[in-house]
């Protein structure tokens, strides 16, 4: 899982900005946010512009590294990928993963989306792999298994990991080795969403979004999704009509019924791009999860629902909101929530000069913070 990454010259990251994940904190309620002392569901609070959104596109740029070629990409990254205030030529990504307890640092810089200009990546501090374009186009390989590849990779938009991954059999008993296959594995799980708009965005492996109605039904999850709507304050029946690939979801009414997409308003849609992907998440698919503005058309109980649904998936969930509301210990910890500004993320425990109990109104103290 994503333990740390720190990022700089990306986009709206001029200096570098660090998001740690690690957490030593004993709360003795709602253990299941936490795994191996990492965090492993948080929401981040933020006003409109700190950077949540291109935090999200920051940890997602490691999929562009690894991932298939078919890979989603947010389309603005080509226009805007490297810091427009800065005289530096490149981005720097640091990413640190735990897996079983082992360590995983992945070190790269890159001059555009596609273009790497160094990389190394190393397992409990030993490198494994690593290449530095400025100086030679060769790699150096230390995992077994790789002896036998070849050493040049003049392609600047061809990551040394990706190329490993593809091009190598690794032996199974060799403990680095499946080390790596879990780094590779995650990373080929992760996805960054948000639901502000009719069209999903998202970035990550691809995946059919063309039709939300296509995916519930062949999943058999018409009743749920239509349970879900009716939790979510939705007074309404669906129904299943048409043949074979034509199938689409309806809202049945006394005298006819009409398609979902059609009048769905804009926050019915929006609860249906996230029932999707919620779908996604419970299929095992996928291992972490960045939900950018996740409630921007919810009411307070409804998105205080999706976090419980959330909460109880085996992935790693970061959510984005505006909303203090949901910053309370009945959903996370205080070590669960950060505060995010342009230059800083920290944990809301960090803003508070005392122990934080369960009973302890996190949103109050928040105002009180901030109105002082």
């Amino acid at each position: 899982m994503l333990s740390k990454i720190k990022i700089s010259n990306f986009r709206s990251f001029n200096q570098s900005f660090e998001f740690d994940l690690s957490s030593s904190k004993n709360y003795e309620f709602n253990d299941f946010a936490i795994k191996n002392n990492n965090i492993n569901h948080s929401v981040i609070y933020g006003r409109n512009g700190c950077g949540k959104s291109n935090l999200g596109l920051a940890i997602l740029d490691i999929v562009t590294n690894i991932a298939p070629d078919d890979l989603v990409r947010i389309n603005s990254l080509n226009d805007s990928y490297l810091n427009a205030d800065s005289i530096e030529k490149e981005a720097h990504f640091h990413f640190e993963f735990i897996f079983e307890g082992n360590r995983v640092i992945y070190k790269y810089g890159k001059k555009s989306s596609d273009r790497i200009t160094y990389e190394t990546l190393t397992i409990n501090g030993d490198i494994v792999l690593e290449i530095n374009r400025a100086k030679s186009n060769l790699a150096s390989y230390y995992l077994k298994g790789t002896e036998s590849l070849i050493r040049e990779i003049p392609k600047d938009n061809m990551s040394i990991v990706r190329y490993v991954s593809r091009n190598t059999i690794l032996e199974k008993d060799d403990i680095n080795n499946r080390i790596f296959e879990s780094f590779t594995n995650f990373v080929n799980s992760m996805v960054f969403f948000r639901t502000l708009t009719k069209g999903p965005e998202y970035y990550g492996p691809r995946i059919d979004v063309k039709r939300l109605s296509s995916e519930i039904i062949n999943r058999d999850k018409v009743q749920d999704f239509q349970d879900f709507l009716n939790l979510a304050g939705i007074d309404c029946k669906l129904i299943v009509t048409g043949d074979g690939d034509d199938k689409v979801i309806e809202f049945s009414f006394k005298k006819d019924s009409i398609e979902f997409s059609r009048i769905a308003s804009t926050g019915t849609h929006s609860l249906g791009v996230f029932y999707y992907w919620y779908l996604q998440l419970t299929s095992g698919k996928y291992q972490f999860a960045y939900i950018d503005e996740f409630d921007a058309y919810y009411h307070f109980e409804l998105a205080e629902l999706i976090v419980k649904m959330l909460n109880k998936l085996d992935c790693q969930t970061i959510l984005t909101t505006h909303n203090i509301s949901l910053i309370n210990n009945k959903l996370l910890r205080p070590d669960c929530y950060f505060e995010m500004d342009k230059k800083h993320i920290v944990p809301f425990y960090s803003l508070v000069h005392k122990d934080l109990r369960r009973a302890h109104n996190l949103e109050k103290i928040y105002k009180g913070i901030h109105s002082g």
